[in-house]
């Protein structure tokens, strides 16, 4: 069995540096809440998807150099 997740998010600041791994760590944490919401709580909007999408984006680039 591989490294969970939040061991992976853990160790990201020896590799990454501090900045980057709190900016993973933080648009991880939206993107969980986002995807696992329940029926009685109102899901993320457009616009926040949208935002986490260009955080990722260039967290990817980031972490590929």
């Amino acid at each position: 069995a591989g490294a969970t997740m939040r061991a992976k998010l853990l160790c990201l600041h020896h590799y990454a540096g501090e900045r980057t791994a709190r900016r993973v760590r933080a648009v991880w944490s939206h993107l969980c809440l986002g995807c696992h919401y329940h029926q009685y709580e109102i899901g993320p909007a457009y616009d926040q998807v949208c935002v986490w999408r260009v955080e990722v984006g260039e967290l990817v680039r980031e972490l590929a150099l």
